[in-house]
């Protein structure tokens, strides 16, 4: 999600979108139309990354007011983007902070004290061709997400990560109390925070299950694709956990809208859609998910995984006998 109500929800099999940039909007709408999003993120002031497969497979990316050290990462004084789009993932934060990683390099800039600590900690080496991480490439950050006021959350390819949520919302409350009691992130897929929304998250389990805290306006597009979040796996490579292969299908697209159900808590990850003044993507015969409460969901940690605490965070990593937490935040 981004300002001015921006957002962009996807899932193998579905998308929807609401007020994004005009030319990221322009992909959706245009013939032939293309035929996958691999990768979208929305700062400020008109800031976003897409990477998309077009009509002819021909992988490419548009992007616009990207912070300089990034612009400088992905194109390395080249004409053309040097990265590998089909794994390139980008995280924008507030005050041109990022992540940005693909499946053998890494770049980031103004982040969070603390999960730059935790980033570095796991770094083996680095140049700018190629990134290298401890534990033969297993502590690789794998997921960042940066939300507002230095709140951050990193898993890292082995299950380990670390997370900082600042909000003292009930439903963040309530996840930073689930991440606390957690052993290990191997059964989290991302938690999804959102610079410009404090208390909005989404927290996707690998299961495909989600608890989240979302604007009512994306409610009607967010219902409609609750039922169609796919399981998740880590691969070795230090990438996002991705779709299991046998959930994979094209978008489809609905003929029209379906009325509104007011979740206060909806259950799993995407992004906006537009009001119906573009086209959505969704199922022909959406069902709807029951409404979930705040999320307090059971502790799922591995038994070798250490917590040590670092300045009210939790670093990760998977090394030494469990112990347990002493304030919300690191988990090894």
């Amino acid at each position: 999600m981004g300002a001015k109500e921006a957002y962009f929800f996807n899932t193998p099999t579905h998308w929807a979108w609401h007020n994004l940039p005009p030319d990221v909007e322009a992909l959706f709408t245009k013939t032939p139309p293309i035929k996958d999003v691999l990768d979208l993120a929305l700062g400020n002031n008109g800031t976003y990354f897409v990477s998309y497969r077009d009509w002819d497979e021909r992988v490419m990316c548009r992007h616009y007011n990207l912070p300089n050290p990034l612009t400088e990462y992905l194109y390395h004084s080249h004409p053309q983007v040097i990265r590998d789009l089909l794994t390139l993932s980008i995280t924008i934060g507030p005050y041109d902070s990022y992540y940005a990683h693909d499946k053998t390099s890494a770049s980031w800039s103004n982040l969070p004290a603390a999960l730059e600590k935790a980033i570095l900690g796991r770094l083996d080496n680095q140049d700018a061709w190629k990134t290298t991480w401890k534990e033969n490439g297993r502590e690789a950050p794998s997921f960042v997400s940066l939300g507002d006021d230095g709140s951050y959350f990193m898993r890292t390819v082995s299950g380990g990560g670390s997370w900082d949520l600042r909000c003292k919302s009930e439903g963040m409350v309530g996840t930073n109390k689930f991440l606390d009691e957690s052993t290990d992130f191997q059964g989290i897929a991302g938690l999804f925070l959102f610079p410009s929304h404090t208390t909005s998250y989404i927290l996707l389990l690998t299961s495909g299950k989600a608890f989240s805290n979302l604007p009512e306006n994306t409610w009607p597009d967010y219902n409609k694709m609750a039922p169609a979040f796919p399981t998740c796996i880590q691969s070795p490579l230090p990438i996002p956990p991705m779709p299991q292969p046998n959930v994979l299908a094209p978008p489809i697209q609905a003929p029209s809208p379906v009325q509104q159900v007011q979740f206060q808590q909806q259950t799993q990850p995407q992004f906006q859609q537009q009001q119906r003044q573009s086209p959505g993507f969704y199922p022909q015969t959406p069902p709807f998910p029951p409404p979930y409460n705040n999320p307090q969901p059971r502790s799922f940690y591995s038994p070798n995984a250490m917590v040590v605490p670092s300045g009210g965070m939790y670093a990760m990593g998977v090394v030494g006998q469990p112990q347990q937490p002493q304030n919300p935040g690191t988990t090894q």
